[in-house]
């Protein structure tokens, strides 16, 4: 990722093999805010393109998808900065089962679990997302979200306490 920052330019082959690995990810990351397909794409681009300027501003140190995302995560802020924050977190997580029963439970469970996260608070939803779905580490998701490691820690942990309590209230025999 050194080639990025020359200091007389940038290299861009290297860029756009960091487009190529990223841009599904981070489309699907920006579709869980927008629930529109061409927003998505349209945000998606947009965050590339602040990217590919600002380059000169990474910091090799820590991670290109970190700092991606929160590009992306503020380019979106500021795509709906004057709308009501839309209720978005469904995602199709692949689930390995050995029997269509099993993998039909499983299906189940994971649907029911995004519908309730629905319920919750939205950096509970983001913070829940980026680390099941997006499998970011702490350090990662408190760059992206702006907050300390002890604050996303703290938010998952109340996040999965909602969920916990919400399947009790919901589903008392799954609890």
């Amino acid at each position: 990722m050194n080639t990025l920052a020359a200091s007389n330019g940038i290299d861009r082959a290297g860029f756009a093999r960091l487009v190529e690995q990223h841009q599904d990810k981070l489309r699907n990351f920006l579709y869980r805010y927008t629930r529109n397909t061409q927003d998505a794409e349209d945000l998606t681009q947009d965050t590339f393109v602040k990217a590919y300027r600002n380059i000169h501003r990474y910091d090799s140190k820590y991670s290109f998808s970190t700092w991606l995302y929160t590009i992306a995560r503020r380019t979106a802020y500021n795509h709906f900065r004057d709308k009501k924050p839309t209720e978005a977190l469904e995602y199709d997580i692949a689930a390995g089962a050995d029997t269509p029963d099993v993998e039909a439970a499983q299906e189940d469970e994971k649907d029911w679990v995004w519908e309730a996260a629905k319920k919750l608070k939205p950096d509970f939803r983001e913070a829940l997302t980026l680390k099941y779905v997006d499998d970011l580490s702490i350090e990662e998701i408190s760059r992206v979200m702006g907050k300390t490691q002890t604050n996303v820690k703290i938010i998952l942990f109340r996040a999965r306490n909602q969920l916990k309590k919400l399947q009790t209230i919901e589903n008392p025999r799954k609890a």
